[in-house]
């Protein structure tokens, strides 16, 4: 375009130029022709051209890259720990059973001895049996107490573990009293026990409750020794005296019977071994070391008796329900001559059986017989105190057949607790007593029973 711009003014440059040029007309730059361009070539002159190649469309894109599918958070996992290793199987357990559970009848204070003359028996051997919540073993002679049968019926239904055993005759046959015919029923475990020989018995009237306190004593549980007889009981609690008892009631256990066995064998007398014994023998009198218990059959009992008696120096008071041991009175008059004062009583119809009756009066012991409370039952007690400081007391009567076949017990203390109450109420029972008169004295006839009580 510069070409047609006259040469004064082509040289010219910055603004002045660009006011110079806008003031030329129009006609300076139309006075050179453009030249014209060659025509567009026709399809004719060059043929036919071909289409041009295809080009692909580009990608669609909306938005930028597309993004990755979503992926979701996960909570945070606690770190892995490795596995514990495998431990061995065990063997399957059967189901537990439930828990004893506790009584929720009212138990009255149990104390360490009771007279049946002054007190409920009855009510207290219920109220140990009620407060028992694991175990109540029972090895009676006779039973006919409604109240301890309801009581042993309630500690089975709680899950208690109730063992009784029965003095054979007294568990078959016509003899089986209401109430152990309830224990049976009720599903208590009962089961039989005699003696060895013919005459033999099962003759304990005792209870372990909880393995843990012990009743003993001449107490027979039956209606007429509390409402009738002259009986005792004591309640022990010293762990060794307990633990002997425990394991005299489980030595027994190994002999019993069912019920539905019927009868047992006539046994020897070396049937059953020995029994468990107090070898620490803990009860010192006068020089003399006892045991704190001891059982029969076949046991040491009338050796203990025996010394006790030698070792006294003072008083030997005896009320026993039958006397039939010879080496017991000798031993007793042997005292006598020495001295010492010795005063006996016994049953009344015992008495009238027994040889030892005329044997120790006629060598100065002082000797009665009772009758029981107000001449209604019998004098039923099998203990003696040794000068004021020593009591034995249990089930056993001064006999060869307690000795040697019957199941027995006795306890021995010093305990003045005990000592005590026992001389007085020998006492009362012995004040109380009949002095048998000449004519009586020649009409005994020695025929000891077949059965004690």
């Amino acid at each position: 375009m510069t070409d047609n711009i006259p040469m004064g003014i082509r040289y010219l440059k910055g603004p002045v130029f660009a006011l110079l040029l806008a003031a030329l007309p129009l006609t300076v730059f139309a006075q050179r022709a453009l030249p014209e361009l060659p025509p567009m070539p026709t399809p004719g002159d060059m043929g036919q051209l071909p289409p041009p190649p295809a080009v692909p469309a580009p990608p669609q894109i909306t938005g930028g890259p597309v993004p990755a599918p979503a992926i979701p958070l996960q909570p945070a996992q606690p770190p892995q720990v490795p596995p514990a290793a495998p431990q061995p199987l065990q063997p399957a357990q059967p189901p537990s059973a439930p828990a004893p559970q506790a009584s929720t009848i009212p138990v009255a204070a149990i104390p360490s001895f009771a007279f049946s003359v002054s007190a409920d028996v009855e009510a207290l051997l219920a109220s140990a049996v009620y407060s028992c919540r694991e175990t109540a073993d029972v090895a009676v002679y006779g039973f006919t107490l409604p109240r301890v049968a309801a009581a042993l019926l309630d500690a089975h239904k709680r899950g208690v573990k109730v063992r009784v055993i029965s003095n054979e005759t007294h568990a078959l046959g016509t003899k089986v009293s209401e109430e152990l015919r309830a224990l049976m029923d009720g599903g208590v475990e009962v089961r039989t026990l005699r003696g060895a020989g013919s005459y033999g018995i099962m003759h304990n009237k005792l209870g372990v409750y909880d393995g843990k306190l012990v009743s003993a004593g001449s107490f027979n549980w039956a209606l007429t020794a509390d409402g009738a007889n002259h009986e005792n009981i004591v309640f022990i609690r010293d762990e060794s005296a307990v633990d002997g008892y425990v394991r005299y009631f489980d030595w027994m256990w190994r002999f019993t019977r069912a019920p539905s066995e019927g009868p047992g064998p006539n046994y020897s007398q070396d049937h059953f071994g020995p029994p468990p014994e107090d070898r620490s023998r803990p009860v010192y009198f006068n020089g003399a070391m006892l045991p704190g218990y001891s059982f029969s059959p076949s046991g040491r009992t009338e050796a203990d008796i025996i010394t006790a008696a030698r070792f006294a120096r003072r008083s030997i008071k005896a009320a026993v329900f039958s006397f039939y041991s010879s080496s017991i009175g000798e031993a007793l008059v042997e005292a006598r001559k020495r001295g010492v004062e010795v005063e006996v009583v016994t049953d009344r119809v015992q008495a009238s059986q027994s040889d030892m009756t005329s044997y120790l009066a006629e060598n100065g012991v002082k000797f009665r017989w009772s009758r029981g409370q107000d001449g209604r039952g019998v004098m039923h007690h099998k203990y003696a105190v040794f000068d004021g400081k020593l009591l034995m007391t249990g089930s056993f009567n001064w006999s060869v057949n307690a000795q040697a076949n019957n199941f027995e017990n006795m306890y021995y203390t010093a305990a003045p607790e005990y000592v005590s109450a026992f001389s007085g109420h020998f006492d009362e029972v012995f004040g109380a007593a009949l002095v048998p008169t000449a004519e009586e004295m020649a009409s005994f006839s020695a025929q000891p029973p077949q059965e004690e009580e």
